[in-house]
């Protein structure tokens, strides 16, 4: 992809190559995770990207990393605002640590800090995070090419290949914006955005039709899922086999793109 490599060229212009390589990798997997509504896999992989951009902010200031099993990534991205302000811009040694040490302490210390109501807590998390860590690359890449914040944030909209998230919700109505799906694999990707909530069969295949898919077709694929789902007198729920249907499918979506 052109814009990859544009991207890096920039990014490698200032920093270590190894963190940007580890850098860009953690970020495209965290976009992909959160295409695919996975919010732990979001967090992950938002984790290692910090990780990753922290050695690198180190490294371009003259630290030493040492040994990465035992970096403390908030107490050192705190002492960077430390460091000569002449020397350094104000663009690494304080703009960029906040965002990251910001996304740093939402991944590390979910759970506790939410009350565990209807709301997913772990889907807002990923919602806050995914913006931040675009903006910090964008921010990495308008510092290394001196270009301004428009251009930098345009060029992370394509590494990125503009990956949106394959679910939508609209006033309370589930989509699946993934085109050539069979209808068998539209009423199964329902069922898992609509998870762990229950939906009424005959509302599963109004959805399904809302997908282009005649009455008929709808019915008989809704009935072909009987097997993947627990049903409590008409509402139904995925179980873990159908997940890790789900969870094949969408694989084989996301190495199509």
């Amino acid at each position: 992809m052109k814009s990859a490599s544009q991207g890096k060229a920039l990014l490698v212009k200032e920093f270590d190559a190894r963190h940007i390589d580890a850098s860009l990798r953690h970020f495209t997997a965290a976009i992909e995770k959160f295409a695919v509504r996975d919010w732990d896999g979001v967090a992950l992989k938002a984790g290692k990207f910090v990780d990753s951009v922290t050695k690198g902010l180190m490294t371009y200031c003259g630290k030493a990393v040492g040994n990465p099993r035992q970096l403390k990534v908030g107490q050192e991205l705190r002492q960077l605002e430390n460091l000569n302000g002449t020397t350094y811009s104000d663009v690494v040694r304080i703009v960029i640590p906040k965002a990251c040490i910001f996304v740093y302490e939402v991944v590390n210390n979910r759970g506790g800090r939410h009350d565990a109501h209807d709301i997913d807590a772990n889907e807002m998390d990923a919602k806050v995070v995914v913006p931040i860590i675009s903006w910090v690359l964008a921010e990495m890449v308008r510092f290394c090419g001196k270009t301004d914040t428009v251009t930098a944030a345009a060029l992370i909209d394509e590494l990125t290949n503009k990956t949106y998230p394959y679910f939508e919700n609209i006033d309370g109505r589930s989509y699946v914006n993934i085109k050539g799906l069979k209808p068998g694999e539209v009423a199964l990707l329902l069922l898992y955005s609509i998870y762990p909530r229950r939906t009424n069969r005959q509302e599963l295949v109004g959805l399904v039709e809302r997908h282009g898919v005649a009455n008929s077709a709808a019915n008989t694929a809704v009935h072909r899922l009987k097997h993947l789902i627990d049903d409590d007198d008409g509402d139904w729920k995925l179980r873990g086999v159908g997940r890790q249907e789900a969870d094949a499918v969408l694989k084989k979506v996301l190495n199509k793109h």
